[in-house]
């Protein structure tokens, strides 16, 4: 099963105010994603490793950062709890199947299109 991008943000939003609403979120790697699908096992780990970062009542703020690490397509997790002093004592990896559309869902309807990228292996 896959969890939709915008399902995605809803659940590490509530997985991070769960034990505090006031704690802050900020979700950073996914800005030039229109449309994705996640590995929904994946996302659920992650709703569960929020959860265990904000187990410490100091955290007042977490960072979830996604970055490639094979492009297209396996993408890092990085989940920090930070403190009001900005400093970070833990941070959990995890990883994160991302699926998105290609070139072509801006290509739709399209009648010329000159295609003049290196041809891949």
């Amino acid at each position: 099963m896959h969890t939709k991008l915008p399902d995605f943000y809803q659940k590490v939003t509530d997985a991070a105010k769960k034990r505090n609403a006031d704690t802050k979120l900020e979700i950073r790697g996914m800005e030039n994603f229109r449309a994705a699908k996640l590995a929904s096992l994946r996302v659920g780990r992650v709703e569960d490793e929020i959860m265990e970062i904000t187990e410490d009542p100091n955290v007042e703020k977490v960072e979830v950062i996604i970055m490639p690490r094979v492009p297209e397509t396996d993408h890092s997790v990085i989940i920090k709890g930070i403190y009001k002093d900005g400093t970070c004592k833990k941070a959990i990896l995890e990883s994160m199947l991302v699926t998105s559309a290609g070139e072509d869902i801006e290509l739709e309807g399209v009648e010329i299109i000159d295609d003049r990228r290196y041809k891949l292996p």
